[in-house]
């Protein structure tokens, strides 16, 4: 097992758990591992989506530059208000979404179930995969959902898996990160973390087979964070759509200096001074290259202003006004 199967496991996760299953070439080629993303590339779990006309200038990293034309076979070239005329990557223009047919076949073989076996409860979200037979891991009947942390989808599948009357023998496998909110509808029944219980290699799914046969009842807990801040002085780490994130030490400095600002916004040199850093090009967009997702959703550059803004989600209204 490769560091790249572990690491595509958890980047094809995070995918899945986004409202659309899918990402921008900019944030899959800068924000994760490369390793990670070319995994899951050559798996064909991701396919080409419709190309953006407008990127995050690759110069500057602050404006919108426009998409002129391609530039020979692997260039583009961008039109940016501040750096001008730029040669970009094309993968930056890219957008991809997870091909689900080919996400669950895949889960299939990894499961030696049927092609035909399998349905979709709702599309794109719940499919009930298949039974084992006696022999492999027991009578099992097993489903796969993705953002089951949301009680809609949550009620979804636990309607189904009453109706097929499977409710001591199923087995669900999800993106999600458990436990699942308190007042779930799914708490009591048997589920299990995709990225815990087996790893994209070629051509399928390996499941570790120790781990198939055992129980996992959705345990009662804290309810998941949505996209906060909340956690950004005590654990160094935010939540984006359900997804945890690590932070480095400046990209956490940056942060908590908006945070703690009480208007929630900073000029250049204000931030750099609140961050205490010393270098000669402070640039908090290049701070979040390898974590742009965050940036994309908790700061917001005016470049009118000048300044640095905070974004501030829903879930943090009630402490960060």
């Amino acid at each position: 097992m490769s560091q790249s199967q572990i690491d595509g496991t958890a980047l094809m996760c995070q995918i899945l758990e986004r409202d659309k299953a899918e990402l921008d070439g900019q944030t899959l080629r800068s924000g994760f591992n490369k390793d990670a993303a070319d995994h899951i590339l050559r798996e064909r779990l991701l396919v080409l989506g419709k190309p953006k006309d407008w990127v995050t200038c690759p110069e500057c990293g602050i404006e919108l530059a426009h998409v002129v034309r391609e530039v020979g076979v692997d260039k583009v070239a961008l039109r940016c208000p501040d750096c001008e005329d730029v040669t970009a990557p094309k993968f930056l223009t890219a957008t991809y979404k997870v091909s689900f047919q080919k996400f669950i076949q895949l889960l299939l073989v990894g499961l030696d179930l049927k092609f035909n076996s399998q349905y979709a409860i709702k599309d794109d979200q719940i499919w009930r995969l298949g039974t084992t037979e006696p022999g492999r891991n027991k009578f099992r009947t097993w489903y796969f959902a993705r953002q089951l942390y949301r009680p809609e989808v949550a009620a979804r599948l636990k309607d189904q898996i009453s109706r097929d009357g499977t409710s001591t023998s199923c087995m669900v496998l999800t993106s999600s990160d458990l436990p699942l909110p308190a007042d779930s509808p799914m708490t009591g029944q048997n589920i299990h973390s995709l990225s815990m219980m087996g790893r994209v290699t070629q051509s399928k799914f390996d499941f570790f087979v120790d781990r198939l046969g055992a129980t996992g009842p959705q345990i009662l807990a804290e309810a998941t964070p949505s996209t906060t801040l909340r956690y950004v002085e005590s654990k160094e780490l935010v939540f984006v759509e359900g997804v945890e994130y690590g932070l480095t030490g400046n990209q956490q400095k940056i942060l908590l200096a908006l945070v703690q600002d009480r208007d929630h916004e900073l000029d250049k040199d204000a931030l750099k001074d609140a961050c205490g850093s010393e270098a000669q090009t402070f640039s908090p967009s290049k701070e979040f290259q390898r974590n742009k997702v965050v940036y994309d959703t908790f700061i917001a550059y005016r470049p009118d202003d000048r300044v640095y803004a905070l974004k501030i989600p829903k879930e943090d209204g009630h402490w960060l006004t």
